[in-house]
């Protein structure tokens, strides 16, 4: 959980649990059929709804705030979304099984994610309160949310 063996720019670099937290879902879904895809923002830019790949876990970053500025090192308090994204067009009226399965989902990342060390991290992942399930034609979204604390450190002259 420690930054310790990073450059300083490596350390600053907000998007670098991205690629950890990809590989702990992964993990969470490993074995499952039909397989699950684990997608970045960048993975879903510019893909319309109906060509996504599902079942799906989503990785977005979801922002920051500053937990402590102490002059020339600032603690960063991250959030993390993993969203469960599938599609089920049985009782695609009420979107129940469609719910279902999206929730079984999220529970495998959740249980995954929650209390994992990250390296670059000087926190263990936390659950957060998430934005709201979104239904829309038989696909289902449901966010779970995770924040996780680093530090950011202003580099010094050589």
């Amino acid at each position: 959980m420690s930054t310790s063996g990073q450059t300083v720019e490596q350390s600053n670099n907000f998007m670098a649990l991205e690629p950890r937290l990809v590989e702990l879902a992964r993990s969470a879904v490993e074995g499952m059929s039909p397989a699950v895809h684990v997608l970045t923002a960048s993975d879903l830019s510019g893909v319309s709804e109906n060509a996504q790949h599902t079942p799906a876990v989503h990785i977005v970053y979801g922002g920051y705030r500053v937990v402590a500025d102490l002059g020339m090192t600032v603690k960063l308090e991250h959030t993390w979304l993993a969203v469960a994204a599938v599609r089920n067009v049985a009782k695609a009226r009420s979107g129940a099984a469609a719910r279902q399965d999206a929730g079984l989902l999220l529970g495998r990342v959740a249980e995954v994610f929650l209390g994992a060390s990250v390296q670059g991290a000087t926190t263990a992942l936390a659950m957060a309160t998430p934005p709201g399930a979104r239904y829309s034609a038989g696909f289902q979204y449901i966010p779970s949310a995770f924040k996780v604390e680093t530090i950011f450190r202003k580099k010094q002259p050589q």
